[in-house]
Order: C-alpha cells, then sequence, then structure tokens
C-alpha cells in the first residue's frame, strides 16, 4: 500500500530555553508506526515561528499546524482562512509559583505577583487570594500584568517579583532553578485551548480523507504516548534537552493532559473567546461555526 504524504508542523514554546512543545506525540507515533498504519508518510517537522508556518499553510508546503488557541484564533479573525480540525489539549491550568522564601500563601502579603494580562482579566483572582488567605489582591498583594508568559517568568527569576502565575512548562523551568510551587493553589487561571491543530479552508477541501486519517491516527498515538513513560522521557532528553527530572515531570504533569478525543469543548472555546475578543458578535456558537470543522466540537460539557 503507497503512504499518502502528509506535513505536520510544531513549535516550541517562545523562550522557555527551547525545551518545550506543546504536543510531542508525532515522535513516539511514527516511532511506532501508527501513522503509516493509517496510511500516511508523517513530516513531523519543529518550525518555528507561528507567521512561518502559516506561510507554509498557505502555500501548501504543509498541511497541518499545532498552535496556540489564542494565536490561531487571533489568525483567524484577520483572515478567515484557517480552520480547526481537533485540539489535543483544552485546557491547562497555571501553577502558582513563588520564591523559596515563601511557604504558605499568607507570606505574599506585601510581596508582588505577576501574570499575563489576557488570563487575569476574567480568572477569579481577587476571590481567590482573599478566601485562600484573606489577602487583597491590589493592595495586600500587588499585581503587575505582562504581555507575555515568557515575560513573567523572566520577571520571577531574575527576582523583580516573588510570585507568579505560569503555564506548567514555566513553571517547570522554575522548579528546576530553586522556586516553589504551591500546591494548594486552585485551578482558576487557563490556557483555553492550548494545543490547537489547525489546517486551511483549502486543505481540507482537497484532502479531506488524509487529514481525517491523520486524526485518527495522531489520536491513537496519544494513547500510546499515555502509556509508554519510559520511551517519552527518553524522547524528551533526546530531542528537547530535558533533565531525567524535568522530563518525568513534563510527562506526568502535562502530557498526561492530552486528549485522546482531539474535539474542541465549548466552554473552553468561550474562555478563549473571552480573552481573545470577547467582542465577537454572535459568541461562541457563531464563531465555532465559521471555524471549526464539522464534528470535531463537543457541546455536552
Amino acid at each position: 500500500m503507497s503512504l499518502a504524504p502528509l506535513t505536520a508542523m510544531y513549535g516550541k514554546l517562545e523562550g522557555a530555553e527551547g525545551k518545550f512543545a506543546r504536543d510531542v506525540t508525532g515522535y513516539i507515533g511514527i516511532e511506532a508506526g501508527i501513522y503509516s498504519r493509517w496510511g500516511l508518510d508523517l513530516s513531523w517537522q519543529h518550525i518555528q515561528g507561528t507567521e512561518e508556518r502559516y506561510r507554509r499553510l498557505e502555500t501548501g508546503a504543509a498541511d497541518v499546524s499545532f498552535v496556540v488557541g489564542r494565536a490561531a484564533l487571533k489568525h483567524f479573525l484577520d483572515s478567515k482562512t484557517t480552520r480547526l480540525i481537533g485540539s489535543s489539549m483544552n485546557s491547562c491550568p497555571y501553577h502558582l509559583i513563588v520564591s523559596p522564601a515563601v511557604t504558605r500563601l499568607s507570606d505574599l502579603k506585601g510581596k508582588t505577583i505577576a501574570c499575563r494580562e489576557e488570563p487575569a482579566r476574567i480568572a477569579p483572582l481577587y476571590q481567590s487570594f482573599f478566601q485562600k488567605a484573606g489577602l487583597r489582591l491590589g493592595e495586600d498583594v500587588p499585581l503587575e500584568l505582562s504581555g507575555s508568559d515568557q515575560e513573567v517568568f523572566d520577571l520571577l527569576v531574575v527576582g523583580r517579583i516573588e510570585a507568579a502565575l505560569l503555564p506548567r512548562q514555566y513553571g517547570f523551568l522554575a522548579e528546576e532553578k530553586g522556586f516553589k510551587r504551591m500546591n494548594d493553589w486552585p485551578d482558576v487561571v487557563d490556557d483555553p485551548l492550548p494545543v490547537a491543530i489547525e489546517t486551511t479552508e483549502k486543505i481540507l477541501g482537497d484532502r479531506s480523507g488524509e487529514l481525517a486519517a491523520f486524526i485518527s491516527a495522531h489520536a491513537e498515538s496519544i494513547r500510546h504516548l499515555k502509556t509508554s513513560r519510559d520511551q517519552t522521557v527518553r524522547m524528551l532528553g533526546d530531542k528537547f534537552g530535558h533533565s531525567p527530572s524535568l522530563a518525568g515531570k513534563t510527562f506526568d504533569e502535562y502530557l498526561l493532559l492530552l486528549d485522546d478525543r482531539l474535539t474542541i469543548d465549548l466552554k473552553h472555546l468561550e474562555n478563549l473567546l473571552t480573552q481573545v475578543a470577547p467582542n465577537f458578535p454572535g459568541g461562541a456558537r457563531k464563531l465555532a461555526a465559521e471555524w471549526i470543522a464539522p464534528d470535531v466540537l463537543d457541546r455536552s460539557s
């Protein structure tokens, strides 16, 4: 049986020491022969830069891109040319990472915390600090809003702030540098659709069969990854330079959040829209009808 060539692209998190990709499943699935069993000769390419990945989709040099949802939504609103064909992670709550001297949440009184502006805008941060420690955000605990997670991470590690709300991957790196995670912090800050899977409207029309096979193969590959800890930990060391402890933490606390259903949850789509384009006419259901391929939206939750 001849295999259909298909190119999928992923990028690493900007900054983050080049250690993290949002979804590494392609490496495991190719090695296990899963994509070929679905009739695909998959090329799994690291292409850094969101705009470069869009250029390759638009020119037909690639077929699928893995991208953070907020970037995907902004591009769709500007171009209306892309379509989401799935998401391998609908939600990834942020961790609260603090300086080594902080032992309990109440120790943050008088200390500055930072967070990326978009998720902080809608998260119940004030209520969480008050309920958990009797602290008034903005008064007892100054809040600094930033334009990116990388900026927040940098502020923490250089000592400009004492606490940060960070995506898990950045939090893992901070812990490697001696910072601590507050384990009793609730999951109130989120990055909705952190791993969106997109293509263009034209490619979806021209290659719908191959893309459907890719989604099925990727789902099987996620299931294989989640039952192959040793293999995945070794791959993270070989491909991304993870230490054994960082690779283990990445597997146990991040990659296990990958969801083999590959559907898009309506409530997380609503959260994404609220963060990126709260005035979008018609709301999340209208957005879904325009942006998401048929049978990908999960309305049940």
